[in-house]
């Protein structure tokens, strides 16, 4: 089953936008529940701690910051809510606080093929976020910033829709095999193009996102682990329900 699914991702590879950069593929398996309200963060560790794979709490928890990029219509907002299959987004990420300095800022195209989904990576100059924050400023980040052609090409023809941050903790199996991540205090912030004002409040999200993350060899274990989540398996995109919640949809 493995290698069949291999062999399709390969030929779909050809078919996306960036096919022409020499970039060996990493697929993996991301699975996303979501968590009831009425669960603690007590709770919840119990839960993952509990689970017969053994799970520890690896690295420290950190403040995760996004901008979305989007074209004008957004596409690739509207490709995720219809479900199209293969479909990519983009994004700048970056770690600690949301505003000022941006010291180690990356830029990631995450590329998604059915089921499974990769991630490329491409650091990025630093930058600063704030009012005078535009995007012929990012703009001019990128093309300062050692990125492919192709890539380069690509973020010309995206702006920024959406600025979100959050808080993670990250937890790994016993075998090394599985990854959950814990996302909570969910903000989103309007972002244009043109004029900011990150002084005004942003929008909260309540929700707990706890999320499964293994390689494609490791899919025959992965229902033994979701099994005994009391959470709901479902989709979920923070990058859609910011955009659904700022109501930050094209004029």
């Amino acid at each position: 089953m493995i290698d069949a699914l291999k062999s399709q991702l390969k030929e779909l590879s050809q078919e996306d936008g960036f096919h022409f950069i020499e970039k060996k593929h990493n697929y993996r398996f991301e699975r996303k529940f979501t968590v009831p309200d009425s669960y603690s963060f007590t709770e919840i560790e119990h839960v993952v701690h509990t689970n017969r794979f053994l799970f520890r709490e690896v690295f420290h928890e950190r403040q995760v910051n996004n901008i979305y990029f989007d074209t004008l219509g957004f596409t690739d907002y509207f490709d995720n809510v219809l479900g199209v299959a293969n479909r990519k987004k983009i994004r700048i990420r970056w770690y600690g606080d949301t505003f000022g300095e941006i010291a180690k800022p990356v830029l990631e195209i995450k590329i998604k093929k059915g089921l499974v989904g990769d991630k490329w990576s491409y650091k990025l100059k630093p930058f600063t976020l704030n009012n005078d924050f535009t995007n012929s400023y990012i703009q001019s980040i990128f093309e300062a910033s050692d990125l492919p052609a192709s890539i380069l090409e690509s973020v010309k023809m995206v702006t920024p829709t959406l600025l979100n941050s959050y808080s993670r903790r990250y937890f790994l199996s016993a075998n090394n095999k599985y990854r959950v991540t814990l996302d909570y205090s969910l903000l989103y912030h309007r972002i244009d193009k043109r004029f900011n004002n990150f002084k005004r409040q942003p929008e909260t999200d309540p929700n707990k996102i706890v999320e499964l993350k293994y390689a494609l060899e490791d899919d025959d274990m992965a229902n033994q682990i979701s099994t005994m989540f009391p959470f709901r398996l479902n989709k979920n995109s923070k990058y859609v329900n910011g955009v659904n919640t700022i109501k930050q949809f094209p004029q």
